[in-house]
């Protein structure tokens, strides 16, 4: 049956057989369990789309990263196939398209996942041969690596220059405010010294985010509703709100209970996040705010643990998948590039002139302090989604250090 589809594929009006065919060395069976072997011990997702869209072949790793049983397999590729992100089709522009290569969030059964999705068109009438690589762990361990690399390089910079630098900043801005009184309100002399305090004013917020950065404080988690800060952002833009012609939608699944966080600082993140997504929308559009629960892959848990971990809790967090709650932030702005996206949080990165390149730095921090992530989905044209993430779990208990054992530690003071 697998060798029968391949060969149906047609290629400049004939059938493509394999090359032990064409040698007349092999069978159609030996042709056929060779297709189904390659495709079982594939460790990415592999679709074969017929012309009318529709899934002829999907292996397991596939089946396995979208959650999909045999029945589900059947229903058209383009409902199998849904990213975050209104309005994106990407098995439609894989029709298109004599090949794609791009990062995307699908929407699986049992919750969301990043994916390197690869496709190639084959033939005519087109075929498709659709590739999907689980990006979890891997954007986990990367999103580490360069956490701890900045961390590390401003740590250093921050304790050593931060407090030097105000120190002269507030002998500069006590000056020019000395100064400003001086001056007849029409001098000409005022508005200069104006421009001063403005620049110490701005240097001074750099430098407090570079320490916010570096060292940020530890989440005071309170069992809280995310809803309300939602509804607290939206209190506090309601003027750029209302001066960009903005439509604000919001949704909150029913049911949702109480999550530990520090409320004010997942309200600095939703801050961030909307008024770079009011910036994006400068003639108006749509902002819409979703409160959801959220099943996802459980990422990689690191070495360090707490000391009251029982072994059975330890099990537990080997579990595929884990409990979120989560906030979608969608704009119906311009989007981002992928050149963008891939510095968007780097320090002091900004596509703003007058931004410091440190809101979505800080708030990534903020995420990863309380164990959830924040990731963005954007094209060009197509506006933005953000996906703050929240595990509905509280860890209690100190931490131990990631070479020591609670039991060998135990063992040792015995």
């Amino acid at each position: 049956m697998a060798l029968k589809m391949v060969r149906s594929i047609p290629q400049n009006g004939r059938p493509v057989r394999g090359a032990a065919e064409r040698r007349g060395t092999g069978s159609p069976a030996a042709g056929a369990g060779l297709f189904r072997a390659l495709l079982d011990d594939s460790e990415s997702g592999i679709l074969l789309l017929d012309p009318e869209r529709r899934v002829v072949e999907i292996n397991q790793a596939a089946q396995r990263l979208l959650s999909l049983t045999p029945a589900a397999c059947r229903r058209p590729a383009n409902e199998l196939l849904k990213t975050v992100l209104p309005g994106d089709d990407p098995v439609a522009e894989a029709y298109r398209s004599p090949r794609t290569e791009r990062e995307a969030m699908l929407v699986a059964r049992h919750g969301e996942i990043p994916v390197l999705l690869r496709t190639y068109r084959l033939g005519k009438p087109p075929w498709v041969l659709l590739t999907l690589r689980d990006l979890t762990h891997m954007r986990r361990m990367q999103q580490e690596l360069r956490r701890h690399e900045r961390l590390a390089t401003l740590g250093q910079l921050s304790a050593g220059v931060a407090h030097e630098i105000r120190n002269p900043l507030a002998g500069i801005g006590t000056s020019a405010q000395v100064l400003l009184r001086r001056f007849e309100p029409r001098d000409e002399r005022a508005r200069f010294v104006t421009v001063i305090l403005g620049e110490v004013a701005r240097l001074d917020r750099i430098v407090t985010s570079l320490l916010q950065y570096a060292r940020p404080r530890s989440p005071e988690l309170r069992s809280r509703l995310l809803a309300p800060c939602v509804d607290h952002v939206l209190e506090l833009c309601a003027d750029q709100i209302q001066q960009a012609g903005i439509r604000v939608e919001t949704h909150v699944a029913p049911g949702i209970c109480p999550v530990f966080i520090d409320s004010d600082l997942v309200t600095q993140v939703l801050l961030n996040v909307t008024l770079n997504a009011i910036q994006a929308m400068p003639n108006g559009g749509t902002l819409r705010y979703e409160v959801r629960r959220q099943r996802r892959r459980r990422p990689a848990r690191g070495p360090g643990r707490r000391r009251s971990d029982a072994p059975a809790r330890r099990a537990q967090s080997r579990a595929a998948w884990a409990e979120y709650q989560q906030v979608r932030v969608s704009d119906t702005g311009a989007g981002m590039s992928r050149g963008v996206l891939a510095k968007l949080y780097d320090p002091f990165f900004s596509t703003k002139p007058q931004g410091t390149g440190m809101g979505l730095s800080i708030s990534q921090t903020i995420m990863q302090e309380h164990g959830g992530t924040i990731e963005v989905a954007s094209r060009e044209g197509h506006g933005t989604t953000v996906l703050l993430s929240l595990p509905m779990e509280k860890r209690h208990g100190e931490r131990r250090e990631p070479d020591h054992d609670p039991e060998h530690t135990h063992a040792a003071r015995r």
